[in-house]
């Protein structure tokens, strides 16, 4: 074992000054298809209980190598033989016929078909998840795991300290793993809403040796309940002391709670903090304990477990995912590239104890410790591997189970093509997360994100809002003691970059599937950056007059959105006309406002952005119950490459009639912000024609997302169903499309109008 981390050291310093050739190119590429195969088509149980992650990995590693096809094809059979000993490595010139009987044991009345089902797929199994993977007559490997180990404490007599300032400190470190730390403090207000929050969201402790981080704020006035907290996002061990919550009183300082672990024992919950602890001290997946640190002191830890008691993971018995399952007899032939073909079959015969046929336990044995050595060594997308691994990985997730490639239209297997060679050259981890952003970008998926909570975050918001009105990008809000710039000032110019060119660099990151989630998307993404970076913006006053100015980056992703809520969300236009902003309002305020709305001659519904209140609403708008059950569907996967899907699990939301029915004209504002949930909203409103709706076409992107997680720290989101419109029709790209189409205009955002609600207003009014 101490070999083989010996060789992967040779190989990263190797690649420090990389260039890459054309047959390792191919290699990669090979590899990559091959392992997509086994990983989610081929039924054995030895390549079932493989960290395919750690194998991305080694195999990455192993086939760079390889300089002709017949090295390739060599090693490609010493990675899978031992997990998959039925598969057939053989160069596409030949013609092997696969033979059934080798995979028939003697005597089959004990054994039973053991195939793949994927219900999209099961990245993270669950009882209450939509998404799942299993093999049938296996057990399901369930998680049970949280996303977050979090210490979560509480303030006794929270409403005692109404209004007063507040200031939550602790000393932390990250000690290994590729997650990060958080402080975290949250107001709950009487209505369910939230007050202040901020959960260092864009400022993660990442840091290995020991620093004081703190969170200080203003506790709102009408509260409920005072929660703070250090939570571990991610894998890994976080290390905590020193924990202290105080409130201004006077001149000086309360202090609500200060640690002291003097007398915890170690490997136990910390007694000291029990009291003040809320929710579950024990979490799937996670271990908080006090410990030990490296200078003999005690402390908290917070640690991510793999394996054994706490992993996060159960088996559960468990009915066929669907009907149907590949036969026994039924396998794949594949072109894989480099002049190689596979053969899988996609069902073996299974007993109690093994699949049939069982590999070499010698092999299986000795392959397990060199991926035990693998992941070990590899925590970052600084190593070439790590970033290869991440694209074999990702790669094939959408290959397999990715709903819209016939919206995407991209050549797929040219794009990993593209990313290899993008691996190959890239100097960091950043560089590689810009790589996997172009890569996902080409599938024109609004829920796509691409993070890495290792990697210092770029969430710092200049103080301005800005679009892209009548061919230029204007100032569209602008904070309150900025005076630097106005509303309705013309942006020619970012830091000398042209702002067209400007844009184009960051939209070639970004995965979309319409015009207006593009632009919403990059109009934030062109606001952030660094904390305190500085930026110079070339200008055009409505005077005519251009000037540089200088904006810094001072706002994070909690006040930024906070400062940019919209001031009100209920307005009475007049007696019987109300506006309603679905994006701020909570149930119990909008409950509350029944009776007003159900005396309305017109109602204003504002849905830019995303919905805060639950569908109940829908229900007092329609007058007879929702017939449309298939609009959600959720693909049944048995074959690769999306072949012969086998068919849909369909869902829908099934709403009822409510009283009080709302009997008024009703206008509905969207636009290209409005995403997803907000979707599924518009949805019901565009169908059952509630509703005139004015604006701009919605997102186009709508379904559960269905994260997953690569080596290196790197998350993906992506959406892991099909969505259409209640009638059948294509939803995703398209989007809701507006009965008034709206566009802004300079003169409006001069003016300091709001065009689209004036526009709402006069349909109200007549």
């Amino acid at each position: 074992m101490k070999n083989t981390v010996a060789a992967f050291i040779v190989f990263t310093l190797y690649n420090s000054a990389y260039s890459q050739s054309g047959q390792q190119v191919d290699n990669q590429k090979t590899f990559a298809k091959i392992f997509g195969y086994v990983r989610y088509f081929h039924p054995s149980d030895e390549a079932s209980a493989v960290d395919w992650n750690a194998f991305a990995i080694l195999g990455s590693s192993r086939v760079d190598k390889c300089t002709n096809s017949s090295e390739l094809k060599a090693e490609l059979n010493k990675l899978f033989l031992p997990i998959a000993p039925s598969l057939k490595i053989y160069d596409t010139t030949e013609h092997p016929q696969f033979n059934v009987g080798e995979i028939t044991p003697p005597d089959i009345k004990k054994f039973k078909t053991v195939a793949w089902q994927h219900l999209g797929v099961g990245i993270r199994n669950g009882t209450n998840n939509i998404y799942n993977s299993a093999r049938t007559n296996r057990p399901l490997l369930v998680t049970t795991a949280t996303e977050f180990g979090s210490l979560t404490m509480h303030c006794a007599d929270a409403q005692k300290y109404s209004g007063k300032e507040f200031a939550f400190s602790a000393k932390v470190r990250m000690v290994n793993g590729n997650g990060s730390g958080h402080l975290w403090v949250r107001v709950d207000k009487p209505d369910k809403a939230m007050g202040f929050f901020d959960n260092m969201d864009g400022r993660p402790i990442t840091d290995k040796k020991w620093a004081v981080y703190s969170i200080t704020g203003k506790i709102d006035k009408d509260l409920s309940a005072i929660y703070y907290g250090i939570f571990l996002k991610g894998n890994g061990e976080l290390q905590l002391d020193s924990i202290v919550m105080k409130v201004k009183a006077g001149d000086g300082w309360e202090t609500v709670y200060a640690s002291n672990l003097a007398e915890d024992k170690v490997n136990e919950f910390p007694k000291s903090i029990r009291e003040n602890a809320k929710g579950n001290l024990k979490q799937p997946g996670f271990t908080i304990n006090t410990v030990l640190s490296d200078d003999e002191k005690k402390c908290v830890s917070i640690k991510s477990t793999d394996s054994g008691e706490g992993s996060g993971y159960k088996k559960e018995k468990h009915d066929l995912l669907f009907e149907k399952f590949p036969a026994v007899g039924e396998y794949i032939n594949k072109d894989i590239g480099s002049g190689l073909s596979c053969i899988i079959p996609l069902a073996l015969y299974g007993d109690d104890d093994y699949t049939y046929p069982v590999a070499d336990t010698g092999r299986v044995n000795a392959f397990k410790k060199e991926l035990a050595s693998v992941s070990d060594s590899f925590q970052s997308g600084n190593d070439l591997y790590v970033r290869l691994a991440g694209l074999a990985i990702s790669w094939n997730i959408f290959q397999h189970f990715y709903m819209y490639f016939d919206v995407a239209k991209t050549d797929w297997a040219e794009d990993l093509n593209t990313a290899i060679t993008s691996a190959y050259h890239d100097k960091s981890d950043i560089d590689f997360q810009l790589t996997l952003q172009k890569l996902t970008a080409k599938l024109k998926d609004g829920h796509v994100s691409v993070s890495n909570e290792s990697i210092p975050q770029q969430n710092y918001f200049l103080p301005v809002g800005w679009e892209w009105i009548e061919n230029k990008l204007v100032i569209t809000d602008v904070l309150p003691g900025i005076l630097q710039v106005r509303q309705g000032d013309i942006v020619t110019h970012i830091d000398g970059i042209p702002a067209g060119n400007y844009y184009q660099s960051i939209e070639e990151h970004i995965s979309a599937a319409t015009k207006g989630w593009m632009e919403y998307r990059a109009n934030r993404e062109a606001l952030k950056g660094t904390r305190d970076s500085e930026v110079n913006l070339t200008i055009t006053t409505a005077q005519g007059i251009t000037r540089n100015v200088n904006l810094k980056r001072s706002l994070n992703k909690t006040d930024y959105k906070e400062a940019h809520k919209k001031a009100e969300t209920v307005k009475k236009i007049r007696d019987d006309i109300y506006y309603v902003n679905l994006d701020g309002v909570t149930d119990v305020a909008l409950s509350n406002l029944m009776p007003s709305l159900e005396k309305c001659k017109s109602i204003i519904f504002d849905l830019r952005g995303y919905p805060t209140v639950e569908p109940e609403l829908i229900s007092h708008l329609i007058t007879q119950k929702d017939t449309s059950r298939k609009w959600m569907r959720v693909p049944r996967i048995i074959y690769p490459d999306q072949e012969n899907i086998a068919g849909f699990q369909e869902i829908g939301w099934e709403l009822t009639p409510q009283k009080p029915h709302l009997n008024a004209r009703i206008i509905f504002i969207v636009n290209g912000s409005a995403i997803s949930y907000a979707e599924s909203f518009m949805s019901f409103i565009e169908h059952y024609k509630l509703a005139t709706i004015i604006g701009q076409p919605t997102a186009g992107t709508n379904g559960n997302v269905n994260p997953f997680s690569l080596p290196g720290g790197y998350s993906i989101s992506w959406t892991g169903m099909k969505v259409l419109k209640h009638d059948g029709s294509q939803h995703h790209g398209i989007g809701i499309q507006p009965d008034i189409l709206l566009n802004k205009t300079i003169r409006g955002v001069r003016e300091g109008k709001d065009e689209f609600l004036d526009k709402a207003i006069e349909i109200a009014t007549r």
